[in-house]
Parts: C-alpha cells; structure tokens; sequence
C-alpha cells in the first residue's frame, strides 16, 4: 500500500477573508517573513524518522491548525505575514465542515473553491507549508448541528438531499457500498486534480477524526497516491488517542482537555507521550497534528505550561514536527502575541538539528532524574540527544527546582556538550561539556519545564 503560478484573485475576494489578529506594525530584523523556496517534494527521510524535501533539505512541521473561513480581522494577507515572522512554516485546512465547497454530491461553488485557492496563493507567498485535509469524520457524527449527518445541509444523506447516496452513515466509512465510494473517490479527485500542482502544498490529509475501515484507508490512500502522481505524502488525521498503526506515509497524535478528561497540563502532556510512543513503534515519522487545553476552564499558568510543554517535549520524544494549536474560538483561541513568541523560539531550535541524519530512537527509560516529581522524555541516536524534563507537582506549586540526570543511554566515545534552554525564551540558559557517558549532568534551576539539546563536538 505504501510507497516512499500564482493566482491572482478578485480584491473583492481576498479581503472577504478575515481573522481574529493583533497585526504587528512590521517586521524587524530578526522577524522577516520567510516567501516559498521550491525544495522539491517532501518525503521521508532514509532513516524512516524525520521528514526531508527531495533536494536534501530537512524539514519539521511547526505550525498550527485553522478554518481560516469566515473569520472577522485583519485579511488573510496580514494573518501570514505575522505567523510567517513568527516561524511558523506549516499550516493545516480544511476543504470542508462549516463552509463545505461541495454544494450537492459532485457539485462545487467555485467561489467556496477560490476563497481556498486564496489561502494556497497567501501560504505560497510567506512559505507556509500546506497540509490540506479532505474529508471530517465529524460530518456523519449523530448530533445536532447543520453539518452533522443528520443536519440540513448534510449533502451525502439521502433524507435531507436529492443528491445523497446512502441513508446510512456507516456506507461514508467503508467501500462496501458502490454509490457512496464511488462519490468519495470523485471528491477527492475533484481537489487533487485541482491544487496538485502546487508544491507548497507537501500532504493529503485524507480525514480528519477517522474512523474510516481498513479497507477505506487502503483504498483511498493507493487512489489518491497514484491520482496525484508526485509522490506526494498523504497521511491522516486521527481521533483522539486512537493508535496511526503505520497505515499512511506519516502518522499524526493529538491531545485535547476532555481527552484525557482533567484539562490538566501534566496529565495530557503524560498522555501525549504514550501516544506518540505507540505510533513511532509503527516505523513512519510522527508529528503532534492537532490539540490544547479547552479555555476558559483553567488559570493562565496552566494553559501557558500547557502550551510550552506540548510545543516543546514532543520533539524530545521522538515526534518529527509539531501543529498542535488548534485555533477555532472561543474554546480553542487565537494565537496571541505571547504565543506566536513562544511559536518562534521553538522553530528557531528546530533549525539548528540535521533532521534527516537525526537517526533517533525514544531512550526515557535511559534517563533517570534525581527528584521523583520530574518526568523526563528523551530520544537520541549515537551522537545527539533531545531531552524536555517537565515537573510534575503535585501540589501543583512549581518552586525553582534543580536535579541531577543518570544518563546511561550508549553514545559513541568522545566529547560532549549540553545546552539547557529556556522554553520562554528560547535562549541558551547555560552549556557544559560532557567528558563520556554514563554520565551525570546537573540540571540549570527551572519551574515547570526544561528542553536539553546533546550534541557531540568534534
């Protein structure tokens, strides 16, 4: 199953779309926005790990998950200039729920496509990857709601339109019966044929919240593959907690408040790491694809350790990129100011790692902290390591605290250095040599979370 222009648009169009943004007054220096270098198409690198463009450039997924449609504030334009200053590099949509463009089965409102060609031309202009998702599983859920399956405007379901192939939602999720798979397939072909030549786009998201069979998922990964013909990724969109099992190119975890229940940043952050433990085992790449904290139910100091450690550990873990944000208020808010620099920091690390040579392997079980309330996650090959240590109070205070790591994982003979960094503010809090391992390495004085960067020196 597996297989390793521009367009300018009507003013009228481009400033129809808007979002909820603080812009700016301009970009400094050291925030210039990034336009579209055409490294080839993104693959996954010989190691099975990371991610790599054809030419040799490696490549991890920063960014974040948006309707983008619909949205009231500054345009589009403005939007991605912002997030562009502030490293993000990848962006994911949706070609459907709430503004679905396919009107009746195999009937498309042209406007609806070109509002999406928008967002296409705008990512293209400030080099923000795409990753474009096809199909919401949310869409043949039973529950109320326009876009539900039994909602009014639920084009597939014959009881509210004269187009719709099945009376049963349980036909969109197999390939079973003829008329609906069939109307799937025209779908999907309808938007690769349209955008697969536009190489900022580097992933078909095939469903999102899939809870497609076996036989859907092999089926419609081999259509689209050979349809698109670039050998282009396609990869998913999975429910929550549910296992990627290897089944696509890439696999994708997420983490939500009311999964696990709590809305606990440790808690989630804890279940985050089983889950992307469970799909590396796969043998593919695994980037953190969607999640967050639900607001408004929790102080500020616990979505903003929430934030941090879902940015930061995953990378530590093993996970090739990450997207968590998911922006779709008021439950899921706009990315502020604070964030966005958070956003930065951590792209800005992600550029000093050779990803593609980053032969990395999970090693938590290798590192042992001293004070019992620290979690460790780590992953490294024979002359590098990532590490986040995340304090796990519980009490829930987070007094300063220092603790002394037992690293026993193998490393290859010769000198280390370690730099400690500051996931506020991405800055190098201190760096020490390392003379060989095992070793024992005294932590910098931190709250609630650390990141670790090893590297052998020459």
């Amino acid at each position: 199953m597996k297989a390793y222009r521009f367009f300018l648009f009507p003013a009228a169009l481009i400033i129809s779309f808007f979002v909820l943004f603080a812009c700016s007054s301009g970009p400094s220096e050291e925030n210039k926005t990034r336009g579209f270098i055409d490294h080839g198409v993104l693959k996954v690198d010989k190691n099975g790990r990371y991610f790599e463009f054809a030419d040799g450039t490696p490549f991890v997924p920063v960014g974040l998950n948006h309707f983008l449609i619909y949205r009231k504030g500054h345009d589009i334009d403005s939007m991605m200039s912002l997030w562009s200053q502030n490293g993000v590099n990848y962006l994911r949509i949706w070609a459907g729920l709430g503004a679905d463009p396919e009107i009746e089965v195999g009937v498309y409102d042209e406007k609806q496509m070109q509002a999406l060609d928008t967002v296409i031309f705008y990512c293209t202009k400030y080099g923000i990857h795409l990753n474009i998702s096809f199909w919401n599983e949310n869409c043949i859920r039973e529950q109320k709601g326009d876009w539900g399956w039994n909602g009014k405007d639920q084009i597939y379901n014959k009881d509210h339109s004269k187009s719709g192939t099945t009376t049963n939602a349980d036909d969109m999720r197999d390939t079973l019966h003829t008329a609906t798979w069939n109307a799937m397939k025209n779908r999907y072909a309808y938007f690769v044929n349209r955008w697969k030549d536009k190489p900022i786009i580097i992933m078909w998201d095939l469903a999102n919240d899939s809870k497609k069979t076996d036989a859907w998922k092999a089926g419609m990964y081999d259509y689209v593959k050979k349809l698109d013909g670039t050998g282009r990724l396609v990869t998913f969109q999975y429910n929550t907690g549910i296992d990627p099992k290897g089944e696509m190119d890439c696999g994708s975890v997420r983490i939500y408040g009311y999964n696990p229940a709590g809305n606990d940043p440790e808690v989630m952050m804890t279940a985050l790491v089983t889950r992307i433990k469970e799909a590396i085992a796969h043998g593919d790449p695994v980037y953190v694809g969607e999640g967050g904290m639900d607001y408004p139910d929790n102080t500020e100091y616990n979505f903003e350790r929430g934030f941090l450690h879902f940015l930061w550990a995953p990378v530590a873990v093993g996970a090739a990129g990450n997207l968590h944000p998911w922006v779709s208020p008021p439950t899921w808010p706009e990315l502020t100011e604070q964030k966005l620099n958070w956003i930065k920091n951590f792209s800005a690390f992600c550029q000093t790692v050779k990803w593609n040579e980053f032969n990395s392997r999970n090693i938590d079980d290798k590192v042992k902290p001293s004070d019992k309330n620290v979690k460790v996650f780590a992953c490294a090959d024979s002359k590098e390591m990532l590490l986040y240590l995340m304090n796990d109070d519980p009490q829930d205070k987070f007094e300063p605290l220092k603790t002394t790591l037992a690293v026993t994982s193998d490393m290859e003979a010769g000198k280390y250095r370690i730099e400690w960094i500051d996931i506020r503010t991405g800055k190098i809090l201190n760096n020490k040599k390392i003379s060989s391992f095992p070793a024992e390495i005294t932590t910098p004085e931190f709250r609630d979370g650390i990141f670790g960067h090893i590297r052998k020196v020459e």
